[in-house]
């Protein structure tokens, strides 16, 4: 694994217009320490292979395996803007709410403006900082790993 990066496996479907049809293994990727104790990997597993359209660069064909790369800083900023942000702004929301009618209703209302008013905010914000959402890198690998064997065919 590359220092810094979120990765997961994945085997090139097709390749059509610029961009590749990639079927991306379902189990835990392991990259913070949980391993085999990961509540995503565990819910993933036995599901089918993800696909994922994204743009190719070089000669990348169908059939390579291929590594799938998140940066974790990008990845981080992106999920307190979307996670945490929300989840602030809907509690002063409902505080807001609270003190200004005090009735459960004007809490309620606060809480429901709070968390709409952050994601138009976000929308606003990655839209106007273009590198603020990951965009995942196609890494060519030379050789599949033996766990990976039933995400090769996807229907």
């Amino acid at each position: 694994m590359s220092a810094g990066m979120i990765e997961h496996r994945g085997i090139i479907q097709r390749v059509e217009d610029g961009k590749a049809i990639v079927a991306m293994e379902t189990a835990g990727c392991s990259s913070c320490g949980q391993g085999s104790s990961c509540g995503i990997g565990k819910m993933a597993s036995g599901r089918p292979a993800t696909l994922l359209t994204l743009p190719v660069s070089g000669d990348l064909k169908a059939g390579d395996f291929v590594l799938i790369g998140l940066p974790e800083s990008k990845l981080t900023l992106s999920a307190l803007l979307g996670y945490l942000f929300p989840a602030f702004t809907m509690i002063f929301g409902a505080w807001l709410g609270a003190v200004l009618d005090g009735s459960d209703g004007a809490t309620a209302l606060g809480a429901i403006a709070g968390f709409l008013g952050a994601l138009s905010i976000a929308r606003v914000v990655i839209g106007l900082i273009p590198g603020l959402m990951p965009a995942p890198q196609l890494i060519p690998i030379s050789k599949p790993s033996p766990a990976f064997p039933k995400e090769y065919h996807h229907d």
